[in-house]
């Protein structure tokens, strides 16, 4: 699969669940040098959210397999979560990928809970999450494609340096031009690609989409 549309991604995010089928160890990290073999980055989407030292034992595993960026939750702050995690991807020539907004329907429950800001304002969770990307000079934010609007919001909080990686094309509804149009700089496409009779072609639509 990789080998048949390789030429036309920018990066390979994997998911927990494959490395709960395969292993880190003679599993996914043979995936990982095959990515890198295409001149590819690959990301691990981990969602990491937990006390310091557990982050960043999971952080380093990942590492030491091979990652080369990893996608973090600000849920669990800065002092004894993800601070830990930051230190050892600076470290490392890494990158952390904030969780500002998730692709699926349930999340706005969560991600537009209300907040305050520092005069009592009412804020909205993920744009407090969208300053904390920024404060933590994070590589970039996961903001989901089926939230166009919140997009072009976050958009305007991270500023126009940092990148904006947008899940939920395709499958779950979200579309490629409108999540472009809206802010993102990277569309993160599974299901409508490896599960396509033409995993080739659909990636290759999906590319000319945004050209």
């Amino acid at each position: 699969m990789l080998r048949e549309v390789g030429k036309f991604l920018c990066a390979v995010k994997i998911n927990r669940q494959l490395i709960l089928s395969l292993g880190l160890r003679d599993g996914v990290d043979i995936i990982v040098r095959q990515i890198h073999e295409l001149s590819l980055p690959a990301i691990m989407d981990a969602k990491l959210n937990d006390v310091g030292h557990t982050n960043e034992f999971m952080a380093r595993s990942y590492i030491d397999t091979g990652f080369d960026g990893i996608i973090a939750s600000p849920v669990a702050g800065w002092e004894g979560g993800l601070d830990s995690v930051f230190q050892l991807t600076d470290s490392l020539g890494k990158g952390v990928i904030l969780l500002v907004y998730m692709s699926n329907p349930g999340a706005e429950i969560v991600y537009s809970m209300k907040t305050e800001y520092a005069d009592g304002r009412p804020q909205p969770l993920f744009e407090l999450f969208a300053e904390m990307a920024v404060q933590w000079k994070a590589s970039g934010v996961i903001v989901g494609a089926t939230k166009p609007d919140i997009i072009a919001r976050v958009r305007k909080l991270v500023g126009p340096e940092m990148d904006i990686f947008s899940p939920g094309v395709g499958v779950q509804g979200g579309d490629a031009v409108k999540a472009i149009a809206a802010g993102a700089d990277y569309l993160i496409v599974g299901r409508s690609i490896y599960d396509a009779v033409d995993p080739s072609g659909a990636a290759r639509r999906y590319r000319e989409l945004t050209m």
